[in-house]
């Protein structure tokens, strides 16, 4: 015999409140329940003599047993058919065949703390449940007894009276929740029923009608409607409102949401929740997964199994002793002191789904659920500005005071939740806001008669303390301006002073740029007894983002890197060349030929990089024409050498010495320096060497400086500069360096050459 959810007959609906007939009262099973149960036991154990002396043992159930007993009869004979009917064993599952084709798409896991459990489709989110699957099969069936062992059951859609059951677009741990059409009212709705059917437990039906009875009592539009509940052929079920949507949690591990869009949808979950807490209804199972979103950017609360029962969270272990999900439920909740929740145990998961909302993770998280839960009590929530800087203040100091350790340190109700988060979207202080030190002088400071009129408030009793300091104040602001240009004086002549350690960069490990600021550094230290650093790096690009950031007080660098409004020349130091080299075997005589070359312009971040880009353009040489190689000239004296090098550096630069010496390369002219130059005028034509001069291009190489560096330091490195012994014939001297009219010299650079 087979047993389906609902019969073909007429059902027994019940009204929105169930009776005490159909429904348990105070821990009792229903009667009914336990005489069809008996039946179904003596019929699998072949006790059963005759159907009529099973019922003279229930004479005051005998009619509803007997209906009970033909409607399970019909339906057996309908399910099994032709084929006729084994009793090898029950099975609660039909399986859907399209369902398990496509079971990756219904159900997505979720890893939550160590546990799985499974998130619903979009529709099954629709629905408010969620639970584990058992077994790991994901096809859903209309739960049945005495089916023949291998039978699947009727399929869907099936008809369930008033009901047509169209698709499953949920199951958890006790209950199915089936997409249905109610023809009555020709509308679509969502139909849950208990999972083991008639065979459910006196706990199971008594947690699905306290879902049922805690949700139809509630009437808000934040609240997922229940339509009807009542049972169908011994078969409890109840039909609710149909949301098209999302859930929070989906919105959640879609992204990073906005403050302002997160703070109006717990605000409107909190309105929700004081709606129920008003009721006598405390949900005790809020968390992301259970705060629907429908089409309309609005929310809907749903998924009441929890309520008044602490002792399962479908969505953690399907059916365990959890008493909420324990990345969201209160310090009580999760120390088992469910005598303890109230109102203010939902208020704390109203914070923690905000702090999910902003940061995109729980408050508390653990490896396994057991750290989360002794973690929940114990440890304190992170500051969620450490997690996400951008979040205001404000929120950040209501969802503290949410996930206080303590109830009586939270809100004391949802709806006063709901008023602050308000406060927040319509830029009013909110009471939560902790008084700093500084804000409780503040707010003494707003109660002097002057500081208050000026703020636009009115004192008509000020204090004599408050009258005391206003004279005081009064003095102070006829003193002001001295007072100013002191502490101007005083802060420029602090300013101007050398700094007890003065940071140099260079450049490669031997090259010009390390040689000029380590003699400088050297210098500076012995003359003016501070410390002194010098950083190598790898040129001039690198020494001017040295610069900018602060994190060194004088860099050389050549003239195509001094870019910004911040950066100021100290001195000119000598000029630099560019010399452009070829392999000799390679057939390359002239720029044009390096097309399609692979050319070495220095390490990352080096003036040769930035000056052979600026010959790149002027040729019109982009990208895919040029290979260009970023690397330590070191390459360049390796077995595999690329075919040419472009160097900008000063003359006499030992590493172009060693290139001209070994014999693999040879000087490339740049006929075109004119044409380069009036291009950039960063570059000059130049020369190398005297006699057959092969024509170039140049650049400067500058000491430079941030705009607000000491004065007395840029003077020291000035007089270091060009005091003897001299730093090298190429050094330009002091008397060229003052024609230089048109550079951003630093103020007192310009004023050292200026003054001789």
């Amino acid at each position: 015999m087979g047993f389906l959810t609902g019969p073909r007959t007429p059902p027994r609906i019940l009204s929105i409140k169930p009776t005490p007939e159909t429904s348990p009262q105070d821990g009792e099973p229903d009667p009914l329940d336990k005489a069809f149960a008996a039946y179904l036991r003596s019929c699998d154990a072949g006790e059963l003599s005759s159907r009529e002396e099973f019922l003279s043992q229930f004479p005051e159930l005998s009619d509803q047993l007997k209906e009970l007993i033909d409607a399970a009869d019909m339906i057996g004979n309908f399910t099994t058919g032709a084929t006729g009917s084994g009793n090898d064993g029950a099975e609660d599952q039909f399986v859907d065949p399209t369902l398990s084709q496509n079971a990756e798409t219904d159900f997505q896991s979720v890893a939550d703390s160590g546990a799985e459990t499974i998130g619903l489709n979009e529709v099954g989110r629709q629905a408010g449940l969620t639970g584990e699957l058992s077994g790991g099969d994901p096809a859903v069936t209309l739960p049945m007894a005495n089916r023949a062992k291998g039978d699947p059951g009727p399929t869907l859609p099936f008809d369930l009276g008033d009901y047509l059951l169209l698709d499953v677009i949920g199951r958890g741990g006790m209950g199915i929740v089936y997409r249905a059409r109610q023809s009555e009212l020709d509308r679509e709705v969502a139909v849950k029923m208990i999972r083991s059917g008639i065979l459910a437990s006196d706990s199971e039906v008594r947690r699905f009608y306290t879902e049922a009875q805690a949700a139809a009592r509630l009437h808000h539009p934040g609240i997922v409607s229940v339509f009807q509940f009542g049972r169908r052929a011994g078969h409890h079920f109840f039909s609710m409102e149909y949301v098209r949507g999302t859930d929070l949690q989906r919105k959640i591990n879609g992204g990073q949401i906005q403050v302002d869009e997160a703070v109006r949808y717990v605000r409107d979950v909190a309105l929700a929740i004081d709606h129920a807490h008003q009721k006598g209804v405390l949900h005790r199972d809020l968390k992301p997964a259970n705060v629907l979103i429908d089409d309309k950017d609005q929310v809907l609360v749903t998924d009441f199994g929890l309520a008044k029962h602490l002792d399962c969270d479908s969505s953690v272990t399907g059916s365990g002793d959890a008493v909420g999900t324990p990345h969201y439920m209160a310090p009580e909740q999760a120390s088992g002191l469910s005598d303890r929740a109230n109102p203010q145990s939902d208020v704390y998961s109203l914070g923690a789904i905000l702090f999910s909302a902003l940061v995109g993770r729980p408050p508390i998280v653990a490896d396994t659920i057991m750290q989360t839960l002794v973690k929940v009590v114990h440890d304190p929530a992170p500051l969620m500005r450490s997690l996400r800087p951008d979040v205001p203040i404000d929120i950040e100091t209501i969802v503290a005071k949410c996930l206080e350790k303590k109830p009586s340190k939270r809100y004391p109700s949802a709806a006063k939740l709901a008023d602050e988060l308000n406060a927040f979207l319509e830029n009013r202080p909110i009471e939560a806001r902790p008084r700093s030190r500084a804000m409780k002088t503040w707010h003494w400071i707003e109660g002097i008669p002057l500081v208050g009129a000026i703020m636009g408030r009115r004192i008509l009793h000020g204090s004599d303390s408050h009258r005391r300091f206003q004279a005081v104040l009064l003095f102070l602001l006829i003193m002001t301006p001295f007072l100013s240009i002191a502490a101007v004086a005083m802060l420029r002549n602090f300013h101007d002073q050398i700094p007890a350690t003065v940071r140099f960069a260079g450049g490669i490990d031997g090259g010009r740029y390390t040689e000029v600021s380590q003699t400088l550094a050297d210098r500076i230290q012995s003359q003016h007894g501070v410390s002194t650093l010098v950083m190598n790096s790898s040129g001039s690009m690198v020494n001017r983002d040295l610069l900018l950031k602060g994190k060194i007080d004088l860099a050389p660098m050549q003239a195509t890197a001094m870019t910004g409004d911040r950066l100021r020349v100290v001195a000119p130091l000598f000029y630099e060349l560019l010399y452009v080299f070829a392999r000799k075997d390679t057939g390359i005589e002239s720029l044009a030929d390096l097309s399609g070359a692979t050319v070495a312009i220095g390490p990352d971040g080096s003036g040769s990089q930035a000056t052979a880009e600026l010959v790149f353009a002027s040729l019109g040489f982009d990208q895919s024409s040029v290979v260009r190689q970023v690397d330590s000239w070191q390459k360049l004296f390796s077995d595999q050498p690329p075919d040419a090098a472009m160097i900008c550096i000063g003359s006499g630069s030992d590493l172009v010495n060693r290139l001209i010496e070994s014999g693999r390369w040879r000087l490339i002219p740049i006929h075109q320096s004119v044409q380069i130059s009036l291009q950039h005028p960063t570059l000059r034509p130049m020369t190398i060497g005297q006699r057959n001069a092969v024509p170039t291009v140049g650049t400067t190489g500058f000491l430079a400086a941030m705009d607000d560096a000491p004065a007395q330091l840029i003077l020291a490195a000035l007089e270091s500069l060009y005091a003897d012994p001299p730093f090298g014939t190429d050094l330009i001297p002091r008397s060229h360096a003052a024609e230089w009219q048109g550079l951003a010299f630093h103020p007192a650079a310009r004023r050292f050459y200026e003054s001789k």
